[in-house]
């Protein structure tokens, strides 16, 4: 099995959630083999024009630190998984995120980084979004916003991969 293959495969497997809905969030929650929780929160937000735009952000066991707990793989099928959901439930024209590029103990964290970058390239276009990635000191603030109106996720006609304006 080519390395590829074995990557896709991997992030073919999430856990399965349950979802508790408000008004102005969306929160999957997940109880993990090893007894710990992991939580995916959508919640929503206002920007510099007063235009809507969801902040996504999960922990796994009350942390946001890379845990070197395992299952890593899963961990992130799971998360794209509950935004693939979220996407069709919410249809939201910009969603955000980040990475920190520091663990909570300051040790530089330039995997979750680099891991974002390659998660964000491969699925972002895939569910219509277009990617605008903002470079700080201390993370990496992705911003994904709907390339346009009515396009499905996993579409096959999605060609534009521009990023979209500022």
């Amino acid at each position: 099995m080519r390395a590829q293959e074995f990557v896709a495969e991997a992030f073919d497997q999430p856990y399965s959630m349950t979802w508790e809905h408000g008004d102005e969030s969306h929160d999957a929650l997940v109880r993990l083999p090893d007894g710990t929780n992991l939580s995916i929160m959508f919640n929503k937000d206002y920007g510099p024009y007063d235009d809507e735009e969801w902040s996504v952000e999960f922990w796994r066991n009350n942390s946001q630190d890379v845990t070197g707990e395992g299952d890593a793989q899963r961990i992130f099928a799971t998360v794209l998984s509950a935004i693939q959901q979220f996407i069709k439930l919410e249809e939201p024209k910009r969603i955000k995120f980040s990475a920190a590029k520091q663990t909570g103990d300051m040790t530089p964290n330039a995997s979750r980084t680099s891991l974002y970058n390659r998660l964000v390239q491969r699925f972002a276009n895939n569910l219509g979004y277009g990617v605008k990635t903002t470079d700080h000191s201390l993370n990496t603030v992705y911003e994904l916003e709907r390339l346009r109106e009515g396009v499905a996720e996993g579409s096959d006609d999605i060609e534009d991969t521009r990023q979209f304006r500022d």
